[in-house]
């Protein structure tokens, strides 16, 4: 899960109703763990919004003033001078704060990039085991609440939709999971964009998880070009092109299929 990988965020609380809000909590240290003097340094952090119903309040600064001080939505642990070497970093700070989105963690992603050299063409394939690590149900998951958001589309916590910005020129893009074919899928291509937004069968919140696959082709003249000696060619792909949506990835695999007797 996103807390076991990022080490650094969990739901607080854990377990939520279906149209409560999220707030998760940061969990990280007073300054930066060195093992030299370090003269001066300062710790800021810049937070979705201003809901910030907790956090750790530290020792008056030597001029008196509060730390952490906080404007806006943004903590400043700091300025520290004359910081003497610790492996602990100081004190443990933590910061509660509303974060009315899903936590979305890839436990397990594959990429297949395979090149064709007699149809001009490369494919991409991606494999996801998809998970929210943000807070759970508290009770059952209610349809007809989740039907009446679609009225007025308020926050939620929940994995509704993905949308991947793809390199313009994208072509047959598909969607499928587990059962099959996924129709609540849009793709938008033209000269300037290749827009794909996908929608699972049903909204995730917190511990659900959902399996799918994502393709897509494109002509392989974008992607390789030959070297002058005209027997090596390059290839220059995108290591990733994940969704625009914030993501944290687990066991990632990448894999390049070249055409039946290249090395």
């Amino acid at each position: 899960m996103a807390i076991g990988k990022t080490a650094v965020v969990e739901p607080v609380p854990a377990v939520i109703e279906q149209v409560e809000k999220q707030f998760l909590e940061w969990t990280g240290t007073q300054y930066v763990a060195s093992a030299y003097v370090t003269d001066k340094q300062k710790t800021k952090l810049k937070l979705p919004n201003n809901e910030t119903p907790e956090f750790t309040k530290l020792a008056a600064k030597s001029d008196g003033t509060s730390d952490p001080t906080k404007v806006g939505s943004a903590f400043t642990f700091g300025p520290y001078e004359a910081v003497e070497p610790s492996r602990a970093g100081g004190e443990t700070v933590k910061i509660r704060y509303e974060f009315t989105h899903p936590v979305i963690v890839m436990e397990k992603f594959t990429r297949d990039i395979e090149i064709s050299h007699w149809g001009g063409n490369i494919a991409f394939e991606e494999k996801h085991v998809m998970t929210n690590a943000g807070a759970k149900l508290k009770n059952q998951f209610s349809r007809v609440k989740w039907a009446a958001t679609n009225y007025y589309s308020p926050p939620t916590a929940a994995i509704k939709s993905l949308t991947y910005n793809l390199k313009v020129g994208a072509l047959n893009p598909y969607f499928t999971d587990e059962i099959g074919n996924v129709s609540t899928s849009r793709f938008r291509s033209n000269m300037r964009e290749s827009h794909l937004e996908i929608k699972p069968r049903y909204p995730l919140f917190g511990g659900w998880n959902y399996t799918y696959t994502l393709g897509w082709n494109h002509d392989l003249r974008e992607y390789v070009r030959s070297k002058p000696n005209g027997e090596d060619f390059v290839l220059r792909v995108p290591l990733l092109e994940g969704p625009k949506e914030p993501v944290v990835y687990g066991d990632v695999e990448i894999r390049v299929i070249l055409p039946e007797g290249a090395t």
